[in-house]
This record gives structure tokens, sequence and C-alpha cells, in this order.
């Protein structure tokens, strides 16, 4: 299953990814600041794995719907985590 953007958050959120895949750590901190002018639905506390979704730049459902496996694995979760997410995600 290939990634999908679903959202303009989302959107953002894959340019920070590009930008950080490159090194650009300037660029980065724009797609950051536009992706955090959008609202969007935050994850609850509760939802696994959240602290480490967070800091990786998944904090909203925005940022997780469209989201694969293999981008997940791409941004440090293990093929168990990312199941796990998207299981999690599947059933709010």
């Amino acid at each position: 299953m290939s990634s999908g953007i679903n959202s303009v958050r989302r959107y953002y959120l894959l340019k920070r990814f590009a930008a950080r895949r490159v090194g650009d750590d300037a660029l980065e901190l724009v797609w950051l600041g536009k992706q955090e002018g959008v609202s969007g639905s935050p994850l609850l506390e509760d939802f696994p794995l959240f602290e480490r979704l967070a800091s990786v730049g998944y904090s909203t459902s925005e940022d997780l719907n469209g989201a694969s496996a293999t981008e997940l694995r791409e941004n440090g979760f293990s093929s168990a985590e990312a199941q796990t997410i998207l299981t999690a995600f599947l059933a709010i």
C-alpha cells in the first residue's frame, strides 16, 4: 500500500520528510511551520506510540490518514510497530 495525501496538513508533512531525507534543516522547518499552521484532530495521548509518532511529525489524525507501513518504517518504526499504528488508526 502506498502513502496517500488526503489533506493539506499531510502534504506539508510529506514535504518535511523529503527535506529531512536530504538533510535540509531550514526547509524542514519551513514545512513544519506550514504543517502546524493547519489545524487537525489531535491524536490522543493513549494512542499507541503517541510520543514517538509526535516526535517524528505525526500528531494529528490528518497526519496519519494515508500513511502506509512502508512510510512508517522509513520514519523509524519497526514493521510490528507500523502495523500496530495502522490498526489503531483504523479503529478511530
